[in-house]
């Protein structure tokens, strides 16, 4: 059995775990409009060095070390953690830095800043940071990075290469590339983040990190230390069907669902909570919508992204503390932005409480065609 025994997170509500929930169970959203770039983005604000150039980190990076830093001290670790595996994901890991280098070459004059630029950089320097021999990981699965990671790091305990891991994803991709691709597309929001609702037109772009502090359920008695929940299993399918759209046939990401489920050893009645990928576009919603009719229709589901905007390689390890955190507190978050409902499914309006909540399930799809999904479950 996996445990979760710590966990870190900032996003452009807060810049920590506790103060992000919080905020999040009163309604709050990190999602502002920016004059300068005429969008609704949730950008981080007021982070010390997050955004100088000069630092000895990239943004992405910095984000992450916060949030693992905060995840370890949740678990009442310390440095160094030479047996513990590490599995970082990113979708466009330090793409911000090699923007700036191309539009302020002056920046290669920087010592090391190439370095920086690189997308391995990011889990090896965690690495460093722990000084760990365990292995180290990197995938890359678009929007559904972050699952992805988690499960990676769940096999690397499950089997047996070690007793401890950590789960983190990191992106910021507020950059001028980042916008005009999504831009051409015609996903992005232009006056705000209406999830599942008939006014919905896009997502906004955010910032974004989480960690998760993955452990053997023996590791965890043993030490004594606090579980948020446990990994009950996952689903991860592709639809090989289109670069950015998914097959409207939904059959792979039905899949997805199916496996998760019977890895999980839960049926969809038994499901208290779903938070869904949500990004408020005509098109995702609607293929979410028709999922959760057919598998979870009495499952309570919120869309997040509202609150935290679209952190892209990272939003799957956001949402996944999320449904930890409901775990934890029985509360199930509201979806933030949603006005006129547009289907039939029991979304959640205002912070809900849920006493007998026993898994949460969080979905997560990104371009290319990918699925994944993870169940959380109590410890009980």
């Amino acid at each position: 059995m996996v445990v979760v025994t710590g966990i870190g997170m900032v996003t452009a509500i807060a810049h920590n775990r506790e103060n992000t929930w919080l905020q999040i169970l009163q309604g709050q959203s990190g999602i502002k409009f920016d004059t300068a770039l005429q969008l609704p983005i949730a950008r981080i604000e007021n982070l010390d060095n997050s955004s100088q150039v000069s630092s000895p980190q990239s943004r992405a990076e910095y984000l992450l070390q916060t949030t693992v830093l905060e995840a370890i001290a949740d678990a009442h670790l310390e440095l160094p953690l030479s047996d513990c595996g590490i599995v970082i994901g990113s979708s466009r890991s330090n793409q911000r830095e090699l923007e700036l280098l191309l539009d302020q070459p002056q920046h290669l004059a920087i010592e090391n800043y190439w370095l920086y630029c690189q997308s391995a950089n990011l889990s090896s320097q965690i690495a460093n940071l722990l000084q760990t021999q365990a292995p180290v990981l990197a995938p890359m699965a678009a929007c559904a990075t972050a699952n992805w990671s988690i499960t990676q790091a769940c096999e690397l305990i499950r089997s047996g290469r070690c007793n401890m891991a950590i789960a983190g994803a990191t992106d910021a991709a507020i950059t001028p590339l980042t916008i005009a691709g999504f831009q051409k597309i015609g996903v992005l929001a232009n006056s705000g983040v209406y999830p599942f609702s008939l006014e919905r037109e896009g997502f906004a772009l955010g910032e974004g990190a989480a960690t998760l502090i993955l452990e053997s359920y023996q590791s965890a008695k043993q030490r004594g230390c606090q579980i948020y929940g446990r990994i009950l299993g996952w689903g991860i399918t592709n639809d090989a069907y289109h670069a950015t759209s998914p097959n409207p046939n939904n059959q792979m990401a039905a899949i997805a669902i199916k496996d998760c489920l019977v890895r999980s050893q839960i049926s969809p009645e038994h499901v208290g909570y779903i938070n869904v990928h949500g990004t408020a576009t005509t098109m995702n919603d609607a293929r979410e919508a028709a999922l959760i009719q057919q598998f979870f229709p009495h499952s309570l589901v919120s869309a997040t992204k509202g609150a935290t905007g679209h952190t892209l390689g990272a939003t799957g390890m956001i949402e996944a503390a999320f449904c930890l955190l409901a775990l934890r507190d029985r509360l199930l978050p509201p979806s933030i932005g949603m006005q006129s409902p547009a289907f039939d499914i029991p979304m959640i309006h205002q912070t809900v409480q849920s006493p007998d909540l026993q898994s949460a399930l969080n979905f997560s799809f990104g371009f290319g065609g990918q699925n994944a999904i993870i169940a959380f479950g109590n410890i009980d």
